[in-house]
């Protein structure tokens, strides 16, 4: 068996490839630009595989494609500590070939790279089995946080008229401050600015991919697809003090809701700051919502009345996750990760708050 990365000359091989073993015209195959931007053009993809492959291996066996991996290598940060990391995208292997050994063969190519963490974003059950087979930890529910800025129109458009679901539930509401903190919508980041602020204070309590300029730059300034809005906090000398980044998407014949992908504040000042303004946005939204693996950085949030989702047997939905169609039956996100033995004996890794992991992470918020 033949495992190796995808040369950039073999993208309709690859295309095909995940069109036939992932899925029939998935947006890899019927996007090059998507593809390349994910698995080519990523930052930090030299890190696994130089300029002439993609970040994406293939298992041949007789020459015939039978199983696929993709990856997105990152930098990683560990409470200030460099290390690397990445993301996995469409690990599958043609059903034929399931007992053949090429997916193992597959992670075990990946993990001769030596990331100190492996996260797949976005899994499903019958895969979660197979990751805790593999000694990962499963996060069945990634934490979500929601804000609901009109909830009669939510009710009305996506629970069916049941307000018993949003019970609980109030609408956003900013809150007063007297800093001199401003917020604007920016275009682009100052590099040393940025980073100076991320590496001297967010990366020192947090843990994950990191977040620095180039980061920044790749997934959110230069996505080929998705326009994010870019909302920066400064103090009144021009220091930065925080970020937050949303996609407003348009679901439901006209209606719209907001993605959060990022939110990282320095003090209470710059997270209510970024929470007042991130929810007058667009007042004409129905919600907005969060995914974060803790609440490192969601005190802003809930300060203006954001809440973090609370689900039991007889409160299943609190608003829905899929929208193209309307699923009001798959409400989580699920999540497995890799951490090395090295990691998880130097490091605490149960610590409150540690985690910082979104949807920004995989590829999780790419158009279908």
């Amino acid at each position: 068996m033949e495992i190796r990365f995808f040369k950039v000359s073999e993208t309709n091989e690859l295309q095909q490839g995940i069109n036939d073993i992932w899925g029939k015209n998935h947006i890899l195959v019927r996007e090059e630009k998507l593809l390349k931007y994910m698995f080519f053009e990523n930052p930090s993809k030299n890190k696994f595989i130089d300029d002439n492959h993609y970040s994406f291996l293939g298992a041949w066996k007789n020459g015939r494609l039978i199983a696929i991996l993709g990856i997105m290598p990152f930098n990683l940060n560990i409470q200030g500590r460099k290390e690397v990391g990445c993301s996995l995208a469409n690990w599958a292997v043609l059903q034929e070939n399931r007992n053949s050994g090429a997916g193992l063969a597959l992670m075990q190519e990946v993990q001769k790279f030596q990331p100190s963490v492996i996260l797949a974003l976005g899994i499903n059950e019958n895969v979660a089995l197979l990751y805790k087979m593999m000694g990962w930890k499963v996060l069945y529910e990634t934490p979500r946080w929601i804000g609901i800025l009109n909830k009669e129109k939510t009710i009305d458009k996506m629970l069916g008229g049941d307000h018993g679901l949003l019970r609980y539930w109030k609408e956003v509401k900013a809150v007063q401050t007297n800093s001199n903190y401003i917020v604007n919508e920016v275009n682009d980041l100052e590099k040393e600015k940025w980073d100076k602020f991320y590496w001297e204070y967010f990366a020192k309590q947090s843990a994950g991919f990191t977040r620095d300029y180039s980061f920044i730059k790749w997934r959110y300034l230069l996505h080929p697809y998705f326009k994010y809005k870019v909302l920066l906090c400064i103090d009144a000398d021009g220091n930065y003090k925080g970020l937050a980044i949303i996609r407003i998407e348009n679901v439901l014949n006209g209606e719209s809701i907001g993605r959060i992908v990022e939110f990282i504040s320095s003090d209470q000042d710059s997270a209510i700051s970024l929470a007042n303004s991130l929810i007058n946005i667009d007042k004409d939204m129905l919600f907005f919502d969060f995914f974060c693996f803790s609440s490192i950085s969601t005190w802003g949030l809930e300060a203006v009345g954001f809440k973090r989702t609370l689900k039991s047997l007889t409160d299943n939905l609190v608003v829905p996750l899929r929208f193209q169609p309307l699923d009001l039956e798959v409400t989580n996100l699920m999540a497995s990760m890799y951490v090395t033995p090295k990691l998880l004996k130097e490091y605490n890794i149960i610590k409150d708050n540690l985690w910082y992991v979104t949807k920004g992470d995989a590829d999780q918020d790419r158009p279908n």
